[in-house]
C-alpha cells in the first residue's frame, strides 16, 4: 500500500488488557499496519480498574470505555458497549477524519453505525465467530440464572450481528470453517466475504534450544512425555474428554503429564475429575498464564493437545505451539483440520471422544519416542508455520482489501 491511512479498529475487549483469540488477532495486525506507518486509533472496552480513557500502546492510540466493575452486573459489559463506546466514538469522530473502519466485536460496531457521522467511511469488519452461537451454546450448559442472560441477549446478538454484516463492504474470515459458518447463518453476506488467515509471532514463538532446561525452569520434572493444552475451562473447550482421555495413555506412559493452562468455570469440576481418577501425579493446573510463560509451556511439551467440541474457528494456540516446534493434535473441530491435515494427517484425532484423544496421543507419543523422527517433525513443523502463517501475510492482503475499498468509496451492504 503506497499511501498512509487513518484506521478506526472498533473493539470490546483488547490486548494487553484482555487475553484471547480475537484481542490477538486485533493487535497484531493492527500493531503491523503502524509499524508500516498507518495512523491506527482502536477503541476498546476498561476491563482494569485505573486505566486512562486515552493511551498510546506498542504504536497504537487505544480509547477506553466504560468501567472495569462492568461484569458484575447484569449484562454490563453488553450494555457498556452498545452505549458508552458510541459516546467515545463519536467524540473522536468530532476530531478525526477517518480514511476506514475495521471492526472485530459486534456490539461495539453497532454502536458506532447508529452514529450519524458514520455514514461514507469504508468498512472491513472480521468475523471471528457467532456470538449468538456461542450464546446459545454455552447457556445452555449454565447454572440457574445464566441461560436467562444468554437467552436474551442470544437474540439481542443476533439482531446485532444481521445489523453489522449488512452494513459492513468486506467481510474478512479466518477460515475456511469461518467462511462456512457465516455463509450457513447469514448467507445474503457471501459476495462480501474474503478469507485472510491469521499469524503467530515467528519472533516470540520459537524452538528452544533445550527442552529439558525450560521444564526445570517452569519447575515441571524434566523426564517423561509431556502434553500441553491452553484453554478456557468451559464445556466447549473439551478438556473433561481429554482428562479422561488421560487416564487410558497413563497405562501405556505412566510418567505422562498433563499441564493445564486456564481458568474458567469448570475448573473446580475438572479437579475434582482429576482426583476421582486418580491423575493427581499426572496433571498439573497452572492457571492464567501470560505470553511470557506461554511460550516457554509451549517449547518445553512434547505435544500440544487440542480437544475442541465445538467451533474453533481459528485455533491460533495450535500454531503458537507449532511455531515452537511443538508438534500438535487436535479434534476434528472448526478450522483444526484445515490446519492440521495439510502438515501432517496423523496429527487430526479421529473424533471428541475420550477413546479418540486417548488413541491419537498414545499413537503420536510411541512415534515421537524415535529421535530422528522427532526431530523431523519439530523442524517441519516450524517450517509450515513460517511458509503459511507468518503475521506479515496477513498485513499484506489486509493493506491490499483496504486499497480496493478506498478505491470504491464505501457501499454498506
Amino acid at each position: 500500500m503506497e499511501r498512509s491511512v487513518k484506521i478506526l479498529c472498533i473493539n470490546q475487549f483488547f490486548y494487553p488488557d484482555s487475553f484471547g483469540g480475537v484481542e490477538r488477532v486485533a493487535y497484531e495486525t493492527m500493531r503491523r499496519l503502524a509499524m508500516r506507518g498507518h495512523e491506527i486509533h482502536l477503541v476498546g472496552q476498561r476491563t482494569k480498574p485505573d486505566t486512562p480513557d486515552v493511551e498510546d500502546l506498542f504504536g497504537l492510540t487505544v480509547h477506553r470505555y466504560g468501567r472495569a466493575d462492568s461484569r458484575r452486573y447484569f449484562g454490563g459489559r453488553t450494555r457498556d458497549a452498545l452505549h458508552r463506546s458510541g459516546r467515545v466514538m463519536s467524540r473522536l469522530l468530532d476530531s478525526t477524519s477517518f480514511d476506514i473502519v475495521m471492526p472485530h466485536h459486534y456490539f461495539p460496531y453497532y454502536a458506532y453505525l447508529r452514529l450519524p457521522r458514520a455514514k461514507v467511511t469504508p468498512e472491513l469488519m472480521t468475523f471471528h465467530a457467532s456470538f449468538w452461537q456461542e450464546l446459545k451454546l454455552e447457556g445452555a450448559e449454565r447454572s440457574i440464572g445464566k441461560p436467562l442472560e444468554s437467552l436474551l441477549f442470544g437474540r439481542l446478538a443476533r439482531r446485532t450481528e444481521t445489523s453489522c454484516l449488512k452494513r459492513a463492504d468486506r467481510v474478512v474470515v479466518l477460515s475456511d470453517f469461518s467462511r462456512e459458518q457465516l455463509v450457513s447463518y447469514y448467507p445474503f453476506a457471501r459476495e462480501k466475504v474474503i478469507k485472510i488467515p491469521g499469524g503467530v509471532d515467528l519472533e516470540k514463538f520459537h524452538p528452544a534450544p533445550d527442552r529439558a532446561a525450560v521444564r526445570r525452569s517452569l519447575g515441571l520434572r524434566p523426564e517423561g512425555p509431556m502434553l500441553f493444552t491452553a484453554r478456557r475451562l468451559v464445556p466447549r473447550m473439551g478438556v473433561e474428554n481429554l482428562l479422561m482421555a488421560l487416564a487410558g495413555v497413563r497405562s501405556s506412559f505412566p510418567e505422562v503429564l498433563l499441564v493445564i493452562a486456564g481458568r474458567g468455570r469448570m475448573e473446580g469440576e475438572l479437579q475434582r475429575l482429576v482426583a476421582a481418577e486418580e491423575l493427581a501425579d499426572n496433571v498439573k493446573f497452572v492457571g492464567f498464564v501470560d505470553d511470557s510463560d506461554l511460550v516457554s509451556y509451549y517449547q518445553a511439551a512434547d505435544l500440544f493437545v487440542l480437544p475442541s467440541l465445538a467451533f474453533e474457528g481459528f485455533g491460533m494456540v495450535t500454531l503458537e505451539a507449532l511455531a515452537c516446534g511443538t508438534p500438535a493434535v487436535g479434534t476434528p473441530i472448526g478450522a483444526t483440520p484445515e490446519i492440521l491435515e495439510r502438515l501432517a494427517p496423523q496429527l487430526l484425532l479421529a473424533g471428541t471422544e475420550p477413546h479418540a484423544i486417548r488413541r491419537g496421543i498414545t499413537a503420536m507419543l510411541e512415534w515421537l519416542s524415535d529421535a530422528d523422527a522427532v526431530g523431523r517433525l519439530r523442524a517441519l513443523c516450524r517450517s509450515y508455520v513460517e511458509a503459511r502463517y507468518g503475521w506479515n501475510h496477513a498485513v499484506d492482503a489486509l493493506e491490499a482489501t483496504m486499497d480496493e475499498l478506498l478505491a470504491e468509496g464505501g457501499r454498506h451492504g
